[in-house]
């Protein structure tokens, strides 16, 4: 799934200087549609209007005589310094700093709001050194405070309770996590209307959490919500609506809905064409992604195509069903889905020199469209060509340089415990190892292990032995690899618990 990044802007109101600001709140790590890493930026700091920033309840600029000076510069020194180092990252440096702070601030009795402040920068900084209890604690302190001072509605809560959420995220008990977050959403949404965007850095982590427990329906409602945010906020084809967008398209097809999928990347598709036209990044990834759930749909999904679904086809604008047949394709195959790769893959060649990772990414799709569709030479030419693509990135890699599983489907049986699961399931597991020819088929496939019955290990075996790979690639040339593995899944239900005797 794809990288998706939420910053957290904090107030600075009540505390004058920068003293009273806090620092963001941990970041949640959440899957896209598979867990991924969202980062927090620092909000921005007004420079204090004095040397010694000002009491918050002082009803003018001038400190009466009797002020306590020397506590307020020495809390505001140990802020400065605490901010220098979290800004840089040093935490270690940061840590004993964030305590001073709340000790000097906890000194003073009248400041429940910037010591509320406090812990939530020492629980922040807990948190990025990896004290996930410590920083529970802190942020409850924070929250805590705020109920007894502001009431259980202040929008002040929103950030201990976001906190609370990442730290119980991080620590598996996504419950918890989804409760806090819960709650600080319907703060969120009372005081600064239904549909503000300060809310979705709290949608998205409520939905990493959500699927974890496997709410998909919660969090579908989620996204969706999101969605209608960045609409209300921009109109339907902003450019500003297609984090919403991509975000809800990856979750739909991340659980087989693959024509709800399809239809929000061709809206995405609309909006590039819209704002920039011919060849940019956004309308060659919707093409991909359109003839991608296409393809996934026939492979994964291949009932669903009986549905007369009517889309408009990106390249054509004409109207046309789902299960649109084409000459020289096999049954089921939607030809629209060929047509989208192909021409994202025109696009990319039309220019003298394309972005590698885009070029890379069409030619993959186009060797995965023509390999299930049994256009094995073919396959193998548009493999081979992305195989020759040199990443520039350090972190990224080229996956023909690898086997790489293309089709796969499981036995029918051994996913129909999920569909009608009415207690928890257990998942039994066999481990597989084999070879992948150079033709992409595997053989010699042998258990490494499993705890799955007789019959069911051998239907995992025999839909392993019809799945495709796309070979890895030496040379230019595809080349057969030993020791691939796979792990097959069956999901049945638990036992039903036998009645005790004295409930009987």
């Amino acid at each position: 799934m794809t990288p998706v990044l939420a910053s957290l802007l904090l107030s600075t109101a009540a505390f004058a200087a920068a003293a009273a600001t806090e620092v963001p709140a941990a970041a949640v790590t959440a899957p896209p549609e598979e867990p991924l890493p969202v980062s927090a930026s620092p909000p921005e700091i007004s420079p204090p209007q004095s040397a010694v920033p000002q009491d918050s309840t002082a009803p003018t600029t001038e400190q009466p005589t009797n002020a306590p000076v020397p506590a307020p510069i020495q809390r505001t020194e140990a802020y400065n310094r605490f901010r220098a180092m979290f800004d840089l990252g040093r935490f270690v440096e940061a840590l004993p700093l964030a305590q001073q702070v709340v000790d000097l601030t906890e000194a003073q009795s009248t400041r429940e709001y910037e010591l509320s402040i406090a812990y939530n920068n020492l629980a922040a900084t807990q948190y990025r050194l990896g004290d996930l209890q410590a920083a529970e604690t802190s942020y409850k302190k924070s929250l805590a405070i705020l109920e007894a001072s502001q009431g259980i509605s202040s929008t002040r809560m929103i950030i201990p309770l976001q906190g609370l959420g990442t730290v119980y995220a991080a620590l598996d008990q996504h419950a918890a996590a989804s409760e806090h977050l819960n709650r600080a959403l319907a703060i969120s949404r009372r005081s600064e209307g239904l549909f503000n965007l300060s809310q979705l850095p709290l949608i998205d982590q409520l939905v990493n959490s959500l699927k974890v427990l496997g709410d998909y329906t919660g969090a579908e409602h989620e996204r969706y919500y999101a969605l209608r945010i960045a609409e209300q906020n921009y109109g339907f084809d902003d450019t500003r609506t297609l984090p919403a967008v991509t975000q809800l398209a990856s979750f739909y097809e991340s659980t087989s809905q693959f024509a709800a999928a399809r239809g929000l990347y061709l809206r995405m598709y609309d909006i590039s064409i819209k704002e920039h036209g011919g060849l940019n990044p956004l309308t060659v990834r919707s093409l991909v992604a359109i003839a991608r759930t296409h393809r996934l749909q026939y492979t994964m999904d291949p009932a669903s195509l009986d549905d007369q679904i009517t889309l408009r086809d990106p390249n054509f604008g004409d109207q046309m069903p789902e299960v649109a047949r084409s000459a020289g394709l096999p049954p089921h195959v939607n030809r629209s889905g060929l047509n989208a790769i192909e021409k994202a893959v025109g696009l990319l060649r039309s220019t003298p020199d394309p972005p590698p990772r885009l070029l890379l990414e069409a030619l993959v799709e186009m060797g995965d469209w023509l390999i299930v569709t049994a256009k094995s030479n073919a396959a193998m030419a548009s493999y081979s060509e992305a195989a020759a693509i040199q990443m520039t990135e350090p972190d990224q890699s080229n996956p023909m340089h690898a086997p790489r599983m293309v089709f796969y489907r499981p036995p029918a049986a051994s996913m129909r415990s999920v569909e009608t699961a009415s207690r928890k399931l257990r998942v039994r597991k066999t481990v597989f190892s084999f070879l992948v020819t150079e033709a992409g088929n595997p053989q010699d496939i042998v258990v490494v292990s499993s705890d799955m019955s007789e019959m069911q290990l051998a239907q995992c075996r025999r839909a392993l032995g019809r799945s495709i790979y796309s070979p890895r690639f030496e040379n230019g040339k595809p080349v057969a690899t030993e020791g691939v593995q796979f792990t097959s899944e069956w999901y049945e239900l638990e036992p039903a618990e036998a009645p005790s005797a004295a409930g009987t």
